[in-house]
């Protein structure tokens, strides 16, 4: 903290620093809680507790209820604690409620999505609302917040440069409208990572467009760590008779870690060896 903030040095620890401290103790942050905030942030030390801090916890009270969602949101984003939220917060969260999002939602991209308050011009709410509404989504929707975050934190110039990148891939706008709508965070791959996951899937899998769209969970997965690792038992698993080529890749992917193992690997590794091999990356795909 010091090294960011030199200046807590010259503070009168029982003036300026003690009451800070005691403030958020009685408001439920424990020792661990306040380490891992300050040391995020230590602009907090040397912020105004009556002028900054109390009103910030008071304006975080009255929209997320309790201690507990705020020291968990303070986690996220310590800088809600030292800053005039009203000011940058509170037209934008009156537009929200004007426009018909639930206070639940509200405090939903608050608690996940803070930063799509901070400084950001109240036009991008407006584009952002228009966007989603035009697309159908409900404001009551737990979606709606995902969707709304993507297009605060993406933009109008990147959302257009998103939008080409997969039609070059084959996909047609309704697509893109519908993956959108069920994965939002698929506007935020990166470049790269499209290019890669969907030459993987058209190219070495073969499972074609349909198959992709109909299945956008498979774009917020680890090209690396995840799908190859699969594929390639998948496929070694094929060769030896022991899967037929119709395995469901999209289903094998959602399966949590453990139970991939023990179904796919553990179960057949004595049997066939290259297994255990080409779920560590050892065998290349296709040998």
């Amino acid at each position: 903290m010091i090294s960011v903030r030199p200046d807590l040095l010259n503070f009168n620890p029982d003036r300026t620093l003690k009451p800070k401290m005691d403030f958020f103790r009685s408001s439920g942050f424990s020792i661990p809680d306040l380490i891992f905030v300050l040391s995020k942030n230590p602009c907090i030390l040397a912020s105004s507790l009556d002028n900054l801090i109390v009103p910030a916890y008071g304006f975080l009270k009255n929209i997320l209820g309790t201690d507990e969602v705020i020291i968990s949101t303070a986690k996220r984003a310590p800088w809600l604690l030292h800053k005039d939220l009203h000011k940058r917060m509170g037209s934008k969260i009156e537009f929200l409620q004007d426009h018909g999002v639930p206070d639940s939602i509200i405090s939903a991209i608050i608690k996940y999505q803070p930063r799509c308050f901070l400084n950001v011009h109240l036009d991008r709410f407006t584009e952002a609302l228009v966007k989603l509404m035009a697309m159908d989504f409900k404001p009551s929707s737990s979606l709606f917040y995902m969707a709304f975050g993507t297009l605060m934190r993406i933009g109008e110039s990147l959302w257009e440069e998103k939008f080409e990148l997969y039609i070059s891939f084959g996909w047609s706008e309704d697509d893109i409208l519908s993956v959108f709508k069920k994965k939002p965070q698929i506007m935020e791959l990166s470049k790269d990572k499209m290019r890669r996951m969907m030459d993987f899937f058209l190219k070495e899998t073969g499972l074609g467009l349909p198959v992709v769209v109909n299945c956008p969970h498979l774009l917020t997965y680890s090209l690396e760590k995840r799908i190859i690792p699969r594929w390639s038992v998948i496929r070694v698993l094929t060769s030896h008779g022991i899967l037929n080529k119709d395995v469901n890749l999209p289903t094998i992917c959602k399966l949590k870690e453990e139970k991939f193992l023990e179904r796919y690997v553990m179960k057949y590794q004595e049997k066939v060896p290259q297994v255990l091999q080409a779920y560590q990356g050892k065998t290349v795909i296709g040998d």
